[in-house]
């Protein structure tokens, strides 16, 4: 009888345990149904956009919201122009209250094109901002090689020859960083004498000129002794593809964000150009033979300049012969807006090798003079005449210093450089 007694005891001790350990189980499920259902509820509540940079601690957790930037130590919030998520910029996202971006409402074709989802409260709403347009990065091809695979590296040891350009067009400048743009810059110099007799169109070569003007925009990592000499082979590219327009001989206007060529026939007594806000109008009387005008206009935001109304034009004038001839124009620059409510303004120079500008008079303002507006027409105009020569020339109030500059996007390399949370002078 007590043998069994003790069995039955066992028996309830086993059940007792058993009952604990289901219990055990019970509970440690519920607490892991309790933590997915807090995930879930935290997940449906944390909206795209609407998280702080400070929040993230990491450079990727940081990067991957869209709109911030890594510095180093602290995630902080992206240039405007530079942010990809829109939802951060919009009445609901974590960089409108305080308004820091806006968001742009664009056309689908615009979003197709361009990155540019986000700008500065500063610029008129929905205005796609000429000098700070983003091309989209493409989803194919590489930076450091052309779709053949061919890398960088063996490109600048091959010989150049006519059947290799095509291939030189794959290579995806906009994924690239520093040291392969420069090394793509090389490559470029390298087939300049093949690509003056190129028979492809010029297309392929202003575009990547474009993306390679982007890059050096965007980039806040090279120091000034690496950075300068690289803008330097961007002129020599360009210079390259005004010499193809001469060679193909006809008249031509290319218009890209951070820069524009046309080339107009002497005989036509004028030509225009436009950018931002403004138009550029050349005219001449005379000339001494046939030949051709060509007007290189570029944005000096990317290079570190505020304060410009137009862009910098260069005009040089060659005869059929290719030979560099002088002449006597003028300039008449048209804007949309009265430039004179912000007089003074001034005549510049503006020399692209050491990316200097140099103040030539202050313009004159009245009806009769230099710079007048028409408030019929709403339009404002500046005729600067005479001018002789290929001197490069833009029109600005008096240039901010890097300073008085109050953003990281506005602080631009070579001129500027912004350290923490200021912008200092970082002369070229």
């Amino acid at each position: 009888m007590k043998f069994f007694q003790i069995k039955s005891q066992q028996q309830v001790n086993k059940k007792s345990n058993l009952q604990s350990k289901i219990c055990s189980l019970y509970l440690e499920k519920y607490k892991q149904m309790i933590i997915l259902i807090s995930a879930l509820l935290n997940v449906v509540n944390s909206f795209v956009g609407d998280q702080t940079c400070l929040s993230k601690v990491t450079p990727s957790t940081c990067q991957n919201l869209g709109y911030c930037y890594w510095d180093g130590s602290t995630c902080q919030v992206e240039d405007c122009y530079k942010i990809d998520e829109i939802a951060a910029c919009r009445a609901s996202g974590v960089l409108h209250s305080p308004i820091i971006c806006n968001a742009l409402e664009l056309d689908g074709y615009f979003f197709q094109i361009y990155a540019n989802v986000c700008n500065d409260p500063s610029e008129d709403s929905n205005e796609l901002v000429q000098h700070y347009i983003r091309y989209q990065e493409p989803k194919n091809g590489y930076a450091d090689k052309s779709s053949d695979g061919v890398t960088l590296n063996i490109w600048n040891t091959l010989f150049p020859q006519y059947g290799y350009i095509s291939q030189i067009y794959t290579i995806q400048i906009l994924k690239q960083n520093m040291v392969q743009l420069d090394q793509t810059l090389d490559i470029y110099i390298k087939y300049q004498s093949l690509l003056l007799y190129d028979t492809n169109w010029t297309y392929e070569q202003e575009k990547s000129i474009s993306y390679m003007l982007q890059q050096l925009r965007d980039d806040t990592t090279l120091v000034n002794t690496n950075k300068k000499p690289m803008i330097t082979k961007v002129w020599q590219i360009i210079d390259n593809l005004l010499e193809r327009f001469r060679i193909i001989g006809n008249n031509y206007t290319a218009i890209y964000p951070l820069y524009s060529i046309s080339q107009v026939s002497l005989s036509r007594l004028q030509a225009e150009l436009s950018g931002r806000k403004h138009l550029a109008a050349f005219k001449w009387n005379q000339y001494l033979q046939n030949g051709y005008v060509q007007i290189l206009g570029y944005d000096i935001h990317q290079f570190g300049f505020v304060g410009q109304l137009t862009q910098v034009y260069e005009i040089n004038v060659f005869d059929s012969g290719h030979n560099t001839q002088s002449l006597t124009y003028g300039i008449t620059f048209t804007f949309p807006f009265d430039v004179t409510a912000i007089a003074p303004i001034y005549l510049y120079s503006f020399n692209k090798a050491t990316l200097q500008e140099t103040q030539i008079r202050m313009l004159t303002i009245g009806p009769t003079d230099e710079c007048s507006y028409d408030s019929t027409a709403l339009k404002s105009k500046c005729n600067i005449y005479p001018i002789t020569g290929n001197t490069q020339y833009f029109i600005g109030t008096a240039l901010n210093t890097c300073l008085s500059i109050p953003k990281r996007y506005l602080c631009k390399q070579p001129r500027c450089l912004w350290t923490g949370s200021s912008c200092t002078d970082n002369p070229p």
